[in-house]
């Protein structure tokens, strides 16, 4: 018997034609129907964002509490959270630079995320130039924004679009209207002296709500103050009190801006000040006297002051040491080779030409000390330092200041009641405001001439070497005119007292 063997025959494809008949079979059939409710649709990545203006608790709670309602909203809608922003303890109102937001306008320019889950729409945004960058973003990129608290805002839609710039809008007057309710508030608190809260002032405690003095911190509020009336700087300060690790009220070390922002405190003389300028009398009893912080503030506000002497001036008698040939203000130098770093420097005449003088420093500097330690000792010189007279210029000159000021304020009261043109009010307030220029000045001189306390009688050479560079050059400044005369050719290379004289300033 003979077996065939037969191939079988391969399947034709079908055409084009009956595949789209298949397919739309397939479309129109119940197993397609079925397929549909049963696949999972992919996630929405949802982004949470949360900002708190103010954290007086200071642990992030209000924007913790915040991100909980949000994320109750996304697991009501089957939402994926992909990102938290937060921007604690920053105000979208103030301007201040909101990074997390930024970052979040970023993931949604990406397509990181396709929702935005907010606890309430002013949480986003309180400027309206802020909302229309976020609405043309959402528009441009489908993304739907909801709220914990103003539910869905369609911003795809012109009506979403229209409520969410009347919110916006509403905000925004929220925002400025509790900003003039808190500037009145503060305005009224410094009028009458109360405290406006914040951090204590370097200086009290507050017991029971009102202010004690912290007798320790007092001290170095008056040492700073007399320092900067006899001449110091402010550098010359911080390194004083880094050294001595005396802490700011935060516990954290002195800068420039803090030690300057001490020294200029109305609260330091008892007075209350709104915007810098004074108003009324503090509730915070007074450290120094107002005399004193005035005083302060004109030396400190100077234009002419050197913020930095201290790094320039090194030595005692740089620019007060005088040539005995032409007058001129000496100046110090170096040279190099051995002996100790004090034998290297010296002070020299800049005039050129011979004939002018020439001294080694360590010496002329030992002499014009004990010369200043024995004048001080002497009797009557100490109260002539400190004439009394200079208080009372200084009392006349704060007195003509108040004058000038009050003037400055009938005159922009009688401009607010149409009493007075703006040129009037701009040409009273220029004259006034150069006259109370010249007063500061005046009274920073005035100030500095009590560059010696009253307590050093009681041991002048402890004070002398415990005073510092800067006190002890503005003292001789206050006392003397010392001289060095030229070196003679034929005379030795040596120091000779004799060729040092001294022209008193005071008697």
């Amino acid at each position: 018997m003979q077996i065939q063997h037969t191939t079988p025959s391969r399947r034709s494809a079908p055409c084009p034609c009956s595949r789209e008949k298949t397919s739309q079979a397939f479309l129109m059939s119940k197993h397609y129907a079925y397929y549909m409710t049963t696949k999972p649709a992919p996630a929405v990545r949802a982004a949470i964002y949360c900002r708190i203006s103010k954290d007086r608790e200071g642990a992030g709670l209000g924007v913790q509490r915040q991100e909980e309602d949000c994320r109750e909203v996304a697991q009501a809608l089957g939402w994926e959270v992909a990102h938290v922003f937060v921007d604690n303890d920053i105000s979208a109102f103030s301007g201040k630079a909101r990074p997390q937001y930024r970052a979040l306008l970023e993931a949604m320019r990406r397509g990181i995320v396709s929702r935005v889950i907010a606890w309430h729409t002013d949480r986003l945004h309180r400027s309206p130039r802020e909302l229309e960058e976020y609405i043309d973003l959402s528009e441009k990129h489908g993304i739907a924004t909801h709220t914990a608290r103003a539910g869905e805002i369609d911003l795809s839609t012109p009506s979403g679009r229209a409520v969410a710039r009347t919110l916006g809008a509403w905000a925004r007057y929220e925002s400025e209207h509790k900003s003039e309710r808190i500037v009145r508030k503060k305005l009224q608190l410094a009028q009458a002296g109360a405290f406006s809260g914040g951090p204590v002032p370097f200086g009290w405690v507050l017991k029971d709500k009102e202010a004690i003095v912290v007798e320790a911190d007092a001290a170095e509020i008056r040492k700073a103050i007399e320092a900067t009336i006899a001449g110091a700087s402010i550098g010359s300060i911080v390194k004083d009190l880094n050294a001595r690790c005396v802490s700011t009220r935060r516990g954290q070390k002195w800068t420039s801006t803090s030690v300057r922002n001490l020294l200029l405190r109305p609260t330091n003389a008892g007075l209350s000040a709104y915007r810098g300028e004074v108003v009324g009398i503090s509730s915070f009893p007074p450290i120094i006297t107002e005399d004193q912080w005035r005083a302060v503030c004109a030396i400190i506000t100077n234009p002419s002051r050197r913020s930095q002497t201290d790094s320039r001036v090194k030595h005692l008698l740089a620019g007060l040491l005088r040539c005995g040939n032409c007058g001129g203000a000496m100046k110090t130098s170096s040279r190099a080779g051995g002996g100790t770093s004090r034998d290297k420097f010296y002070y020299k005449c800049p005039s050129t030409g011979s004939g002018h003088a020439f001294q080694m420093a360590e010496p002329v500097e030992h002499l014009i000390s004990e010369t200043v330690i024995a004048r001080l000792n002497t009797p009557g010189v100490l109260a002539r330092l400190n004439d009394p007279r200079d208080a009372e210029q200084q009392h006349a000159l704060q007195s003509e200041a108040a004058t000038l000021r009050a003037r400055m304020d009938e005159a922009a009261d009688s401009f607010a009641d149409g009493l007075t043109t703006r040129k009037q009010l701009e040409t009273i307030n220029q004259r006034v405001g150069s006259r109370l220029e010249a007063i500061s000045h005046d009274l920073a001189i005035a100030a500095r001439a009590s560059v010696v306390p009253s307590t050093a009688s009681e041991n002048v050479r402890g004070w002398w070497e415990a005073a510092g560079l800067e006190r002890q050059r503005a003292v001789i400044d206050a006392l003397m005119v010392p001289i060095v005369d030229p070196i003679r050719r034929s005379a030795p290379r040596v120091f000779d007292p004799n060729r040092v004289r001294i022209e008193w300033k005071v008697g």
